[in-house]
C-alpha cells in the first residue's frame, strides 16, 4: 500500500511533467479566445493562416493588433497595428521559443516606426500564481523592450503554456486575468 506521501510526490510529479510538456507545445489556445484584464483591457486572440491576430480593446475600441507567427524556432512578432496603420517589425522579433527552460534567455532587435527596437526576456523562474481567473503554475519572464532613442518598457510576466499570459507587473502595478479566456464566436466588439 502507498503512503499519503508517495501518493503526494507522484501527483507532484505528475503534474511538473504536464506542465513541462505544455511548455513545448502550444503557446496559446489553437482556437483562440477572449481574456480579460484587471486593467480593464480586454483581447480577443484570432487565429489565422498566418498564425495569429491578438487585439488588445479598452472601452470599446481597438487600440493595437499584434500579428505573430509561430514557427519551429518559436513564436514571433511580425507587426503591430496601431490607429495610424500597420507597422512591421524587420526582422520580426522572437517572443518565445518554442521550448522554455528555467533560465533560459534570448533576445533580438529589428526596425519599427523608423528606429531600432532591441528585445531581451529571460526565464527566471516557474512559480504558483494565482489571480482572479484561477491558480497556475506559471513560468515567471522578465522582458525588456528598449529604442535606439532611449525608450525602455520592462514587464514581469506570468506565462502559461497553452493559455498565454495570466498576468504581469510593470513597474508597481500588477495586472491580472479575471476569467478564463471565452471560446471566440463571431460578434462585433469585445
Amino acid at each position: 500500500m502507498e503512503s499519503a506521501k508517495g501518493r503526494g510526490l507522484w501527483r507532484f510529479l505528475w503534474a511538473v511533467s504536464v506542465f513541462l510538456s505544455l511548455a513545448l507545445g502550444q503557446v496559446f489556445p489553437q482556437g483562440g479566445g477572449r481574456y480579460l484584464y484587471s486593467d480593464g483591457t480586454q483581447q480577443e486572440l484570432l487565429p489565422t493562416q498566418e498564425g495569429y491576430r491578438l487585439r488588445y480593446w479598452k472601452e470599446g475600441r481597438v487600440f493595437r493588433e499584434d500579428r505573430l507567427k509561430g514557427g519551429a524556432e518559436g513564436l514571433f512578432l511580425l507587426g503591430v497595428g496601431l490607429p495610424e496603420g500597420y507597422f512591421p517589425f524587420t526582422p520580426p522579433l522572437l517572443l518565445y521559443p518554442s521550448r522554455l527552460d528555467l533560465g533560459l534567455s534570448w533576445g533580438g532587435s529589428a526596425r519599427f516606426r523608423g528606429q531600432r527596437v532591441a528585445l531581451s526576456a529571460r526565464v527566471e523562474g516557474i512559480e504558483g500564481v494565482r489571480v482572479k481567473a484561477g491558480a497556475f503554475n506559471a513560468y515567471r519572464v522578465r522582458v525588456a523592450y528598449t529604442t535606439e532613442k532611449g525608450g525602455t518598457d520592462l514587464k514581469e510576466l506570468f506565462w502559461v503554456p497553452g493559455l498565454g499570459v495570466v498576468a504581469y507587473r510593470t513597474g508597481e502595478d500588477w495586472v491580472e486575468l479575471l476569467r478564463l479566456p471565452q471560446a471566440l464566436t463571431p460578434r462585433q466588439g469585445p
